[in-house]
C-alpha cells in the first residue's frame, strides 16, 4: 500500500515538471523586447535635416516698389512754322532711328530755296564782272570787297533756306515708341509746339527710392545680387544691372533715387510705366562671398583634436561622409566655410554628434 502510494506522488509531481520544462523551453525562443526595440532603430534610416550649399544662403535680402521708366522721353517739335499735313505714325507704334514722324507743307520753304538760288546766281555773276574791272583798274578795291560780301551771303542765304525746308520734317532721333500724338493733322503750328512723345526703350530701366539709412551704408562691394519681378509676370525674376543714381534725397521721404537696367526683351511685354519689385541681396558685413560659403551653425561639429566637420550627404546611397572643414567667424545663425565643401553639396544641418561614418539616413527636406 506505501509502494502505491509513492508511485502516486510521483505520477502527480510530473505534469509539474513537464510543465516548467515547456514554458524554459517556451521563454528560450521569446526574444528580449529590449534588444527587438534596439535592433529596429539601428536598421531604420535616421531622420536627418538636409541642407544644401549655396553662394546665396545668409544673404541680407531687402524688397523695393519700382517702377519702369524709359531710358529717355522727347517730345518732337518743329524748328519752323507752318500747317502739318502729315503725321505717318501712331500712338503705340515701334520706330526706327531716322523714321519719318510728322511733315509740314514745304511750299513757301521751296520757294525760298529757289529765290535763294537765283539770288546766289545773280551775285556770282556780278562779282565776276567786278574781279574783270578790278583787273584792269577800273573800279575801287571797296567796291569790289562790297560785292565779295553780297556773294558770300547770298550763299549763307541758300544754305539758311535749304535747311529751313529740312526743317519741314521731323525724324526720329533714336529707336523708340510713340506714346502719344499731341496735335491733330493739319494743325498750324508755330516754332517749339510739340507735336509727338516718343520714349527711348532700347532698354528697360527701373527707379527705386533707397532710405538714406541703407543709401549710405551699402556700397557696391557688398551687393550680391540684383533681380527685378514684374506683376505681368509672376515668378520670373529678372537681373538687373546698377546704371546711376542721384545725389540728393527727396526732402519729403527722405529717399535716394536709384536707376537700374535691364536688357530689353521684344518677347515680353514691358512698357514705361509699369511697377516692379526689386529684389537687392547684400553680403553680411566683413564676409567674403566669393571664398566661402555660409551654413547653418547646426551643421558643423567638433571632433576631440578640435577639428571641425561637416557630415556630407550621398543622395544616391543615403548614406553619410565625414568631412574636415575650414570655418570662419560666427554670422548669426551661420557660420562661414571657407575650405572643405563645394556649391550645391548637401549637408546634414541638425544633430550632427549622433551620426557615424557610412551611416544611412532619410532626408527631411
Amino acid at each position: 500500500m506505501t509502494k502505491f502510494k509513492n508511485n502516486g506522488a510521483r505520477l502527480r509531481l510530473l505534469p509539474v515538471f513537464l510543465l516548467a520544462a515547456l514554458v524554459g523551453a517556451c521563454q528560450e525562443d521569446i526574444p528580449d523586447p529590449v534588444a527587438v526595440a534596439e535592433a529596429a532603430l539601428s536598421a531604420k534610416p535616421r531622420p536627418a535635416k538636409i541642407f544644401t550649399v549655396s553662394d546665396q544662403v545668409g544673404l541680407l535680402s531687402r524688397r523695393f516698389t519700382g517702377r519702369v521708366e524709359a531710358v529717355q522721353t522727347v517730345d518732337l517739335s518743329f524748328q519752323v512754322a507752318g500747317k502739318l499735313i502729315e503725321m505717318p505714325v501712331r500712338e503705340s507704334q515701334e520706330i526706327s532711328k531716322g523714321e519719318l514722324v510728322a511733315k509740314l507743307d514745304p511750299t513757301d520753304y521751296e520757294r525760298a530755296v529757289r529765290e535763294a538760288k537765283l539770288q546766289l546766281q545773280q551775285a556770282k555773276l556780278d562779282l565776276g564782272r567786278l574781279e574783270t574791272l578790278r583787273a584792269r583798274s577800273v573800279i575801287s578795291e571797296k567796291s569790289y570787297d562790297d560785292q565779295k560780301n553780297a556773294y558770300d551771303l547770298a550763299i549763307e542765304a541758300l544754305a539758311a533756306a535749304e535747311q529751313n525746308l529740312e526743317y519741314t520734317q521731323i525724324h526720329a532721333p533714336f529707336d523708340g515708341i510713340v506714346t502719344r500724338r499731341l496735335i491733330d493733322s493739319f494743325t498750324t503750328v508755330n516754332v517749339g509746339t510739340a507735336v509727338v512723345r516718343v520714349q527711348d526703350v532700347s532698354e528697360v530701366q527701373i527707379d527705386i527710392n533707397v532710405p538714406e539709412s541703407m543709401f549710405a551704408k551699402v556700397s557696391e562691394d557688398l551687393i550680391a545680387s540684383l533681380n527685378v519681378e514684374f506683376p505681368s509676370l509672376p515668378g520670373k525674376m529678372f537681373p538687373v544691372t546698377y546704371r546711376e543714381h542721384s545725389t540728393e534725397v527727396d526732402p519729403v521721404t527722405q529717399t535716394y533715387r536709384v536707376t537700374l537696367a535691364m536688357p530689353r526683351d521684344p518677347e515680353v511685354r514691358i512698357y514705361p510705366g509699369m511697377t516692379a519689385a526689386v529684389v537687392v541681396q547684400v553680403k553680411p558685413e566683413g564676409f567674403d562671398l566669393e571664398n566661402s560659403f555660409l551654413v547653418p551653425v547646426g551643421a558643423v561639429a567638433v571632433d576631440g583634436s578640435r577639428n571641425a566637420y561637416v557630415w556630407r550627404f550621398d543622395d544616391a546611397s543615403g548614406a553619410v561622409t565625414k568631412t574636415p572643414v575650414q570655418v570662419g567667424v560666427v554670422t548669426g545663425d551661420y557660420l562661414p566655410v571657407t575650405q572643405g565643401i563645394s556649391k550645391g553639396d548637401q549637408i546634414i544641418s541638425a544633430g550632427v554628434a549622433y551620426l557615424s561614418e557610412g551611416q544611412i539616413v532619410r532626408p527631411l527636406r
